[in-house]
């Protein structure tokens, strides 16, 4: 009886094809399939890694990457599906530590980080890292920019701490690029969808449009539900953005809703602190970041993550306590 398979890689191209040959053999002792989906092009792949079963397609980019995605998941014969873009890495090391994580019963997702390199984007999405997950029917992504499963039909979803590198490629940020310019399409025929707003937000953060920035967020935290994967990313960026307005009544409001629901996303507690020192409250300030300290110490696959560096906290924690000090001589 044939050995059913257990990983499918997938992989997704248009004419970003220089490292797809380094791609495929790092992947080839933990892929038991491979899928390469190449759009407007019929070129054969030069080399292919022996050690895997290779299948290659030929597509027309009809502006969806939805469709993409869900054409590999139905033709994937692997239990297990993984997302990589041609001049994607992962290093041998980490690499290592895929295989186990598909025998764990109570993950049916998880969400690999990407290091964007050369896009310099300050803000991401835990959604657009959703990379690894089950073959099962009733996971299908919707929507032509950031393609994403709707969070009603996916649960158990962790972070490993597993990061994806970027080769240097000049044609590397073609689907980001796509991504960010057919978001416009999505909101026009989903204009009122909580992610999709979530989404444009995150663009606008990245485009450094203070003043529009919020009300994308507003928008979507209205009719976003607490279970949805990038709802305390949503917290976060709604709070970071009236803090950046230095509208701190209502950053406070969203922090401590943010928290009381999701406490072990630390990264609340930072932007807590950050917006009780601006107000004089170092003491409480002190409080959160102390909090935040002691989590950190314990590794957590909570989604998602927190994205604020260490370095960050502590220099914010001598900031704070030299503030003390000081008053505290007055």
């Amino acid at each position: 009886m044939k050995k059913p398979k257990q990983l499918t890689l997938c992989v997704i191209t248009r004419g970003d094809d220089t490292y797809l040959s380094d791609c495929l053999n790092d992947m080839k002792d933990i892929a038991d399939e491979i899928l390469v989906v190449k759009l407007g092009t019929e070129d054969c792949l030069s080399q292919l890694p022996k050690q895997a079963e290779v299948t290659e397609y030929c597509l027309d980019w009809k502006e969806d990457f939805s469709q993409l995605m869900n054409f590999c998941m139905d033709h994937a014969l692997g239990e297990w599906i993984l997302f990589l873009q041609a001049d994607e890495m992962i290093s041998l090391e980490q690499r290592k530590r895929i295989k186990p994580l598909l025998h764990n019963p109570n993950a049916e997702a998880y969400l690999l980080y990407v290091d964007y390199g050369s896009a310099k984007r300050e803000f991401s999405s835990p959604v657009q890292f959703l990379r690894l997950l089950r073959n099962r029917q009733e996971y299908r992504f919707r929507f032509c920019s950031f393609a994403c499963i709707p969070d009603e039909n996916l649960y158990a979803v962790q972070s490993i701490g597993i990061h994806i590198q970027r080769r240097k490629n000049e044609n590397a940020d073609w689907q980001l690029q796509e991504q960010i310019r057919l978001l416009e399409k999505d909101l026009e025929e989903n204009s009122e969808n909580s992610s999709l707003r979530y989404m444009e937000g995150i663009e606008d953060l990245n485009k450094g449009k203070v003043e529009q920035r919020i009300t994308p967020f507003e928008i979507a935290s209205q009719t976003a539900k607490c279970g949805y994967l990038y709802v305390p990313h949503l917290y976060k960026c709604l709070a970071f953005s009236y803090l950046s307005l230095e509208q701190y009544d209502k950053a406070e409001e969203v922090l401590n809703k943010g928290i009381s629901v999701f406490y072990d996303y630390n990264d609340l507690f930072i932007l807590r602190a950050e917006l009780l020192r601006r107000q004089g409250r170092e003491r409480e300030a002190l409080k959160d970041l102390e909090i935040c300290l002691d989590m950190r110490k314990h590794q957590s696959t909570f989604v998602p993550v927190p994205e604020i560096d260490n370095s960050v906290l502590t220099e914010l924690e001598e900031e704070i306590k030299s503030a003390i000090k000081t008053k505290e001589e007055i």
